[in-house]
């Protein structure tokens, strides 16, 4: 390299030289005057003589010059850089012209062959301002342009990457270009730089709190450490833990608490705090919103340990997350970790007066209740104690699991009371106990060895662990034990006001085990006493007479106590009793006994028996008849006066029966009830009226008219009998019957003769009004009524028949809604088609002849529905036969229905359904009887549809009680 600013000085002898030259730092086309002078003294003693030369003139030629600082080698390099995996430096230089005129310098920089890598971008840029930064306005270049003597900082960008490793040799060159004169222009190339990566660190970081788990108002200690596990040294680190965080806010910060310290205690870096987490200071902010630890650089294997205390909420619990974060160099590595603040609760759950179930503790033996031996379906119960143990009240939850066997369990209090589940006991003070039952009902065993075992829980609303008990029940027996309860006057039966009642009670020890502490209680109070609506207004209590084996009255329980009752023992006890005699009628006695014992302890109770209180004296009837004396042909009006003489009782259902004697024909429509129109039940000859009730002192009328025929003979004796429902349910017994005697005037028995009336309903297909049999076809079914009422249905040949009908004119009409045909217009109908006024003596014969078919009427239906199912009872009892027609008015069909009965059929119903949108035109399709009498009869009726005729057909559905 040149040095700047050298002079080379002429000298010569005793030359004395006037003025400088040759002086590289003169600007180029300088010209230099030089002139010598000689000097010497003559010998005379004259003075010196100067003698001058010719002047000299020399012009400066222009020289380029560079020089680059710092100079170094490789073995003495001039910078030196320690730089980590991908980190980068700026290499600084100045550069300097130092030619005598303007020169443009190249620029290079080159990397050693002997380096160990090669490093990344090695941009040159000048640093404009000499802020020593590479800024953004200042962009890469190959040369500079100075003028003579002028420097500038020249910065060298230098990255690497993660791979490098090793040292790196950089030599930034100046070359000049040739110089004016012709020679070569000068370089400076012996500015080597290092460049050295080290292996690098790694970094980790772990954070504690110490307790982590702890009580509101207590301390715990935070400890974050970091270490480096890497080989190289790391760059500064910086240990921060931001405590204003949402979950740590309520923290507090315990002053002078910080330590950062080395692996081996040594204080280490220094600490810092931040009261808003920008600014941070050496001091303890107010507050202290955070605190970090700063150390210089972490060596190999070297740890740095930060620590400070916090203390806890006082109330806020749970837990929190807090994370300290370590930055060093690009690296950032975060520590979470988490503290629970919570209260120090404990519960205990055992045996009654031994919650900690102490000496054995959790589930041990001592942790269990055992019954050697209980019955199925019989509630057992286990009597329990819970203990907060901890420091703060606390909310327990008590819940049961069937580890084996199968039953119900329930939760009560000590005394009984029921407890609603979820089963809680709210904020029980600290070391307070609470003690409850719990109440099983086993259904079905588990293990030989261990029948059921129930396993109890208590919870902790304030984060204790859950404790546990057992209740177990080792063997389980079929509860055999079945009171037997009976009384003298029936069950079911009613019994009078001041009526004795003897009950037995019967009960037998079916187990395989003694039972102990036997306990048998009747108790006396149970007469019901109910309202008009049924309702139960009071209870009263039977009166106590005696007790047989020990028995004796407690209170309103009759009471017998046995110390033991061996295994298949029976025992049969006897108690008598008296229905006091102010109890009201309408009441009713309902009582039951029960057992228990200690294997038995839920009382098992009797069958109940069920005694209704009324004297079914106060239920009469009596009977009348009008008039005392009749002929033949008359009719007889007859009366039942139903009386209820209770004065509290009201009864329901009352049924008067009447059967009919040989000689009366009952008249059809005639009955009533109180004025009102009333249907009689048939069956055979029996009459049956209903009455719906008679409150207490309530009287009901029941009439109806019979007609005497000539089977009556001199007289007609006639009883009626009636009984009732009580409150309670149970009939009273049949009233005493109530008879009356109709004479028959001898003038009737001789002076007036009966006749029988009989006759076809026929199509008379050849309309001469005369029956001929083979030609015209007999109408089955058909139905004939007299004026009187009776009825008579025509047989399969179309005969029918009236019998004992009084010699007279006799009114005759054939029903024309039980015909399909029209009936033919003859001279005895006197213009009225199908009727007759006939005089009939002895036998008389009355035909209706009926239209032939003289249109395109159809039958669209003929079928038959037998009942064959069901009861034997109910076996080919009933048919009906249905026969749908069309007729000539478009849309309109005519049904005909044929009931047949074998026997007669109370609370009978059919139902005979419409085509749906169908208008019934007239007759009915409905028919409700409350008895069908045995026999056939006909039912037709019309309607109007107008779908389409195959949807005119329905089935009829029908209904009687059996």
């Amino acid at each position: 390299m040149r040095k700047p600013f050298v002079l080379n000085t002429l000298t010569a002898l005793a030359l004395a030289l006037s003025s400088s030259a040759f002086a590289t730092g003169t600007p180029a086309g300088t010209v230099i005057q030089n002139q010598a002078f000689l000097e010497f003294s003559p010998n005379d003693g004259q003075p010196p003589l100067v003698i001058p030369s010719l002047p000299v003139l020399t012009t400066v030629l222009p020289i380029c010059s560079v020089s680059v600082l710092p100079n170094g080698t490789l073995a003495a390099p001039g910078q030196s850089y320690s730089l980590l995996p991908g980190e980068g430096a700026v290499l600084r230089y100045t550069v300097a012209n130092t030619g005598n005129t303007s020169n443009t310098l190249t620029l290079q920089l080159a990397t050693d062959t002997t380096s160990q890598f090669t490093p990344g971008d090695l941009s040159l840029h000048i640093d404009a301002n000499g802020n020593g930064i590479i800024d953004a306005n200042e962009p890469a270049v190959t040369q500079i342009t100075l003028d003579a003597d002028q420097s500038a900082g020249v910065l060298v960008q230098v990255s690497t990457t993660q791979a490098a490793r090793g040292n790196a040799f950089l030599n930034l060159i100046g070359n000049c270009a040739t110089n004016i004169t012709g020679t070569a222009g000068e370089r400076d190339d012996d500015n080597v730089a290092r460049v050295t990566v080290g292996e690098p660190p790694t970094l980790t970081v772990t954070k504690t709190f110490s307790p982590p788990s702890l009580n509101p108002g207590q301390e715990t200690t935070v400890t974050v450490t970091a270490r480096n596990t890497g080989a190289g040294a790391s760059r500064e680190v910086l240990i921060t833990d931001m405590i204003n965080t949402t979950a740590m806010k309520d923290f507090t910060f315990i002053g002078g608490s910080a330590r950062l310290l080395d692996a081996q205690g040594a204080p280490l870096g220094k600490v810092e705090f931040t009261a808003d987490g920008n600014a941070w200071q050496a001091a303890e902010s107010v507050p202290v919103a955070g605190v970090r630890g700063r150390i210089s650089s972490l060596a190999p294997n070297a740890s740095a340990v930060l620590s400070f205390r916090l203390r806890a909420p006082l109330t806020e619990v749970g837990t929190r997350r807090n994370i300290a974060d370590l930055v060093s160099g690009d690296q950032t590595v975060q520590a979470p970790a988490d503290v629970t603040v919570k209260y120090n609760p404990e519960i205990a759950l055992g045996p009654v007066g031994n919650p900690r179930a102490l000496p054995g503790g959790e589930l041990s033996a001592n942790d269990r209740q055992v019954k050697d031996v209980a019955v199925l379906g019989q509630e057992v119960c286990f009597v329990q104690t819970v203990q907060n143990l901890g420091d703060r009240p606390d909310t327990l939850t008590l819940t049961g699991r069937l580890l084996i066997g199968e039953a119900t369990y329930r939760f009560t209090q000590v005394d009984g009371t029921p407890i609603t589940e979820p089963f809680q006991i709210p904020n029980l003070a600290p070391q307070a106990t609470a003690d409850f039952r719990v109440c099983v009902t086993p259904s079905k065993a588990g293990t030989p060895t261990e029948a059921l075992r129930l396993e109890l829980t208590a919870k902790s609303s304030m984060g204790a662990a859950d404790n546990q008990t057992i209740d177990s029940i080792l063997t389980l027996a079929d509860n055999g034990l079945k009171p037997v309860k009976s009384v003298d006057a029936g069950d079911m039966k009613l019994v009078k006001p001041g009526q004795d009642l003897s009950y037995t009670l019967t009960f037998t020890n079916a187990q395989t085990f003694a039972l102990t502490n036997v306990v048998v209680r009747d108790n006396l109070q149970v007469i019901q006493v109910l309202d008009a609506a049924g309702k139960l207004t009071r209870t009263d209590t039977l009166e106590f007479v005696s007790a047989d084996n020990g028995g004796v009255l407690e209170g309103t329980e009759a009471v017998w106590r046995f110390p033991s009752v061996a295994a298949g023992q029976t025992v049969t006890l006897t108690l008598k009793t008296r229905v006091p005699a102010a109890t009201p009628e309408g009441a009713s006695v309902v009582n039951v006994f029960t057992v228990a014992s200690s294997e038995i302890p839920a009382p098992v109770p009797s069958n109940p028996i069920k005694n209704p209180v009324f004297d079914d004296s106060n239920l009469t009837l009596v009977k009348t008849s009008v008039p005392p004396v009749v002929s033949y042909g008359q009719e007889i009006t007859y009366t039942f006066t139903v009386t209820n003489k209770s004065a509290t009782a009201n009864l329901t259902l009352i049924e008067a029966h009447d059967t009919l004697p040989v000689g009366l024909v009952y008249v059809e429509g005639s009955s009533t009830l109180d004025g009102a129109a009333i249907t009689p039940i048939v069956s055979g000859r029996k009459y049956t009226w209903l009455i719906p009730g008679l409150a207490a002192g309530q009287v009901a009328e029941v009439r109806f008219r019979a007609l005497v025929t000539p089977d009556a003979g001199t007289e007609i004796k006639n009883s009626a009998i009636a009984n009732a429902v009580s409150p309670g349910g149970v009939p009273t017994n049949p009233t005493p019957p109530s008879s009356t005697v109709t004479k028959i005037t001898p003038e009737s028995i001789f002076g007036r003769s009966t006749a029988d009336i009989v006759g076809y309903v026929f199509i008379d297909r050849d309309r001469d009004g005369v029956y001929d049999k083979g030609l015209d076809v007999p109408y089955p079914n058909a139905r004939v009524i007299l004026a009187n009422g009776r009825i008579a249905l025509t047989d399969l040949e179309g005969r029918y028949h009236f019998s004992n009908v009084m010699e007279g004119t006799v009114a005759v009409r054939l029903d024309p809604n039980s015909v399909v045909p029209q009936n033919l217009s003859i001279p005895q109908d006197a213009g009225l088609s199908g009727s007759r006024l006939v005089y009939v003596r002895n036998l008389t014969s009355i035909d209706f002849p009926l239209a032939p078919d003289g249109g395109d009427i159809a039958v669209i239906r003929d079928t038959t529905l037998r009942v064959t199912g069901g009861l034997p009872e109910a076996q080919n009892s009933f048919t009906v036969r249905k026969q749908v027609f069309t007729t000539e008015e478009a849309g309109v069909y005519r049904v005909q229905l044929i009931l047949s009965a074998s026997a007669d059929l109370p609370s009978f119903s059919l139902t005979d359904p419409l085509p749906t949108d169908a208008a019934l035109l007239d007759g009915q399709n409905v028919l409700n009887f409350d008895t069908l009498p045995s026999g056939e009869r006909a039912v037709t009726y019309r309607f109007r549809w107008s779908g389409d005729s195959k949807g005119a057909v329905t089935d009829p559905t029908a209904s009687w009680r059996y």
